[in-house]
Parts: C-alpha cells; sequence; structure tokens
C-alpha cells in the first residue's frame, strides 16, 4: 500500500509540471516574445507570407562608404544579437548619455558573448572600438541611408518616441528587428537589457530541443 502512494505521488510530481508546461506552451499567451518589424509587401500591396507565417524583412549586412573614394565597408548583421546606434560628429549632452547607457549594455557580454553593439559614427567623432563595440566611421550620406534602411525613424505606438540620435535598434541573430529603444532614457535601456536576454534564452531553448 505504501509503494504504491508513493508511486502515485511520483507519478502526479512528474505528470502534472509536464501538464502545466503543455497547457502553457500550446494554449496561452508568452508575453515574452518579441515582435518582428517590418513585414515584406508584394508587389500588389499585400502582405507577403509563407505556409502561413508572415515574411519580414532580413537585414543581412550594413554597406557604408568610408570617404568620398569608392571605398566601401560592410559589417554583417548575421549570427549575433546586434544593437545598432547613431554618433553625429558632435557628441552633446543627449549623446553622451546614450553612450553611457550603451555602456551599461556592452556589459552583458560577460553572460552574453554574442552580443555586439555595433555604432554608426561621423567622421569627427570620438568612441574607441573594442571586440563588443564596434564603431564604423562614414560619411553623413552614407549613414542615412543605413539609418534609413534600418527604419530608424519608426515610431512604435504608445511607446516612448526618441529622436534620431538616440534612438537604438535591436536585432536578433537571423538580422531580424525585434525592438526600438530610445537610448537616453534608462527604463527604456533597462526594457531593451531584458529584451536581450529574452533572446538570448530562446537561442539557448533551441538548442536544446
Amino acid at each position: 500500500m505504501k509503494k504504491s502512494r508513493k508511486a502515485g505521488l511520483l507519478i502526479v510530481t512528474l505528470v502534472i509540471p509536464a501538464l502545466i508546461f503543455t497547457f502553457l506552451q500550446f494554449f496561452a499567451d508568452n508575453h515574452y516574445d518579441l515582435p518582428y518589424y517590418h513585414p515584406l509587401v508584394a508587389p500588389n500591396g499585400s502582405v507577403v507570407d509563407e505556409r502561413g507565417d508572415t515574411v519580414y524583412q532580413q537585414f543581412a549586412k550594413l554597406t557604408l562608404k568610408q570617404d568620398s573614394t569608392r571605398d566601401t565597408l560592410s559589417k554583417k548583421l548575421i549570427g549575433q544579437v546586434t544593437v545598432v546606434s547613431y554618433l553625429p560628429a558632435e557628441c552633446r549632452d543627449t549623446c553622451k548619455l546614450v553612450l553611457s547607457q550603451l555602456e551599461r549594455i556592452e556589459g552583458l557580454r560577460k553572460e552574453i558573448p554574442e552580443l555586439t553593439i555595433l555604432t554608426l559614427a561621423e567622421k569627427g567623432a570620438e568612441k574607441s572600438a573594442d571586440d563588443g563595440w564596434k564603431v564604423i566611421y562614414a560619411d553623413r550620406e552614407s549613414i542615412e541611408r543605413c539609418l534609413k534602411e534600418l527604419r530608424f525613424q519608426t515610431v512604435i505606438p504608445k511607446s516612448k518616441t526618441s529622436g534620431l540620435k538616440s534612438k537604438l535598434v535591436l536585432l536578433d541573430k537571423k538580422g531580424f528587428i525585434r525592438g526600438y529603444y530610445d537610448g537616453s532614457d534608462a527604463p527604456e535601456i533597462d526594457r531593451l537589457m531584458a529584451e536581450i536576454k529574452i533572446l538570448d534564452y530562446e537561442e539557448k531553448l533551441k538548442k536544446r530541443l
């Protein structure tokens, strides 16, 4: 009798958590899923889908002209979680605040080495680069084209707005845009750091499956 009770208790202990996990996986809303931005649009104006899933714009690389010559520099956006920022030639109060917040984000590399900060800097700006923080200097026209390509002017409903100089963009390892943030606002940086951790957790979870 005691053995059957123990067996029953063991079954309950093992089965109930599995049932809860299954229910949450298939029937509950996952509030930690990050959105994708900028679906692909067909020539007829309809959103492109594949097997019922929306297809989103993917950013494989950025190409910048470094000077008035034909020399260009390409930076791939695939294979790492990337936070993109813009650094003007004159870095004043708001700009300096963004740089200090980016230093906080760079600290996440201790636990997420695949994280990269990519700063598109105008000539004349002063910012040193390192392994986890890439700084690309280019002419203003080339930078503006890249910022337009990454839709830096995107306005997210019901969220804090930010000017071009303080906006940050988050891309996942496949080059999809997953978030826009105000780099001068501490709570926004907290949200960005949390969402970087979510992307990292999702990648680790996929490897386990």
